[in-house]
C-alpha cells in the first residue's frame, strides 16, 4: 500500500461546498454534521472569529491509501482517520472529514480549524507531513487491515469462526 499526506494551508472554509458536491462527508468534530453546510461554514468561522487577526483560518489534509489489496468501509475508514488525528494530537481541532473509497483506493480529506475551543492556535509552520505522521498513519491503517474483522483473507486463515 502506498500512502501519500498533502497538508496545505486554506484562508477560508469555502472550500467545503466543493468537497461536499464531490465525496462523502462522514464525520467531523466539534461540529455537527447534520447541519445544513451553510450552519457547518458558519460554525467554523464563527470559531475562526475568535482571533479576529487570523489570515489563513484552517488546514487542507489529504490522505491517499492506493493499492490497499482488501476493501474497507466507511467504519474501517473513519477509524483510520480517528487513530490518525489522535496520533498527531490534533484531536482537539474542530474538524470536518470527507471520504472518496474507491476499489483499491481511499481519499480521506480533512478540513482542520486552526483555532481550538479554547481560542488556541495551530501554528501553520508544522504543515508538511514528516516521518513521524507517516508512522502514526501506517500503524493506524495496520490496525484496521491486519484485524480478522476487516480482512477477510485474514479470517479464513487465523479464524475459527469461518469455513
Amino acid at each position: 500500500m502506498k500512502m501519500t499526506i498533502e497538508e496545505l494551508k486554506i484562508n477560508n472554509f469555502d472550500f467545503l461546498e466543493t468537497l461536499s458536491q464531490q465525496y462523502l462527508l462522514a464525520n467531523g468534530s466539534f461540529i455537527d454534521i447534520n447541519l445544513s453546510l451553510t450552519q457547518i461554514i458558519d460554525d467554523f468561522n464563527t470559531l475562526s472569529g475568535t482571533r479576529p487577526k487570523l489570515r489563513s483560518l484552517g488546514i487542507y489534509t489529504l490522505i491517499s491509501l492506493k493499492n490497499i489489496y482488501i476493501t474497507l468501509n466507511q467504519e474501517s475508514c473513519l477509524k483510520i482517520v480517528d487513530q490518525y488525528i489522535h496520533g498527531i494530537g490534533w484531536h482537539d481541532l474542530q474538524y470536518i472529514c470527507f471520504l472518496d473509497i474507491q476499489h483499491s483506493n481511499i481519499y480521506i480529506h480533512i478540513i482542520f480549524n486552526r483555532v481550538t475551543l479554547q481560542g488556541q492556535l495551530l501554528d501553520i509552520r508544522c504543515l508538511g507531513a514528516n516521518w513521524q505522521q507517516y508512522e502514526i498513519l501506517r500503524q493506524s491503517c495496520s490496525l484496521i487491515i491486519e484485524n480478522p474483522v476487516h480482512n477477510k483473507y485474514l479470517q479464513r486463515r487465523f479464524c475459527n469462526c469461518c469455513s
